[in-house]
């Protein structure tokens, strides 16, 4: 079977974290959303996105909205669709069979389908580091398979839940708490002497955990990341550096990115409110709903050392931040500078610094990776003018 991961109508509201993937590619837990339908539907992933990123949506049996996360009952009525049926939750069409696309104007008559059970929806960039400690305890089941190798002896390991170590993993004098939950160290990822690490916790493959980092639970380091000092609670995609002292907690982070030593997000405001954060589909800040809320940075964005970031800060694409203070809390694509300023950051520079960074990591930046760029560039100067 083949099914098709569609973005859904609220793609907007995933920015800046989608300018540059589908949502099926976001990281959550201890793997994409793709990789967790396709495990929970024994089934081959195809993605409808914008067009920008996909020239053509391939074929597929049925469809099922990406940021739905799969739990027993969905399973279920996702499996008893047939063509001409589609699955609505409060209004909104989450799954369909018999139509090519979710813009298919058949779908209009399809027969609707309601399901009672609550869906568990990645609707805003928060949702990925909100709802991913609960999500990594229940994918114990997944790698409980393939990753039973055993720690080195002069680890420690204190609590319920295991260490789950997948292959060639590297793991000298460190500290493994899983009280409250696993944490899951994949294929190839190094941790260093001295690092504390509590469950829950992935670590994704070939990624670096540095000497004395602190790594708290709720948080899932993708592939080829290099992480140091104190993390709480963040979602950090791939291929992302923040590699020396500094704090980030309840955040997402982007691919290619690099936080320069000492840089710190606030994620708890002074007054102990509920955050605000910049919403695209709006073009406001709205209510997050938490009280606690860092840093929201996409795809090749950059800081300098000691660059400070208030609570719930979102950063665009391809960014370079310097400050001595506090820049703006929505920073645009493609832009430069800090709290004294910010201006259009230079995109041919831009584009070969991402060039060199993607070398760094054995990738060369395709002309499709220029041209997806290149289109955001154009795409979001509304919001540096």
């Amino acid at each position: 079977m083949r099914i098709c991961l569609y973005d859904g109508p609220n793609r907007s509201d995933l920015l800046p974290l989608v300018y540059t993937r589908p949502v099926a590619d976001l990281l959550l837990g201890g793997m994409t959303l793709a990789k967790r339908w396709s495990l929970a539907l024994h089934a081959e992933v195809v993605v409808e996105t914008e067009t920008y990123l996909q020239a053509a949506t391939p074929s597929f049996d049925l469809a099922v909205m990406a940021g739905c996360l799969p739990n027993p009952e969905l399973l279920a009525a996702i499996k008893d669709l047939k063509d001409g049926q589609k699955l609505m939750c409060n209004g909104t069409m989450i799954a369909f069979s018999g139509a090519g696309a979710s813009t298919d104007k058949a779908l209009e008559t399809f027969e609707a389908i309601d399901i009672a059970t609550e869906i568990s929806l990645v609707r805003y960039p928060w949702d990925l580091f909100s709802k991913n400690a609960e999500v990594l305890i229940e994918d114990v089941t997944f790698f409980s398979a393939t990753h039973n190798n055993k720690l080195n002896e002069t680890n420690q390991h204190h609590g319920k839940y295991p260490v789950m170590l997948g292959a060639n993993v590297t793991s000298f004098a460190a500290v493994y708490n899983t009280q409250d939950g696993p944490i899951i160290i994949d294929d190839d990822a190094t941790v260093m002497e001295g690092a504390l690490l509590r469950g829950p916790t992935y670590i994704g493959k070939n990624s670096v955990i540095k000497m004395g980092a602190k790594i708290y639970g709720g948080t899932s380091i993708g592939p080829h990341c290099k992480v140091g000092g104190e993390l709480n609670n963040v979602v950090m995609l791939g291929n992302s550096n923040k590699g020396h002292d500094g704090f980030l907690g309840n955040a997402a982070i982007g691919e290619w990115c690099n936080l320069g030593a000492a840089t710190d997000a606030s994620n708890l405001k002074n007054d102990y409110g509920n955050t605000r954060a910049w919403n695209y589909t709006q073009q406001k800040f709205i209510s997050t709903g938490l009280q606690f809320c860092g840093l929201i940075m996409g795809d090749h964005s950059k800081t300098a050392i000691q660059t400070p970031f208030n609570t719930a800060t979102v950063v665009g694409v391809g960014c370079s931040i310097f400050s001595i203070g506090f820049p703006q809390t929505f920073i645009p694509s493609f832009s430069r500078g800090g709290s004294q300023g910010m201006t259009e950051n230079n995109l041919n520079k831009m584009l070969n610094t991402a060039a060199v960074v993607m070398a760094r990591r054995g990738q060369d930046m395709s002309a499709e990776d220029k041209a997806i760029l290149t289109h955001l560039f154009a795409a979001t100067k509304q919001f540096r003018h």
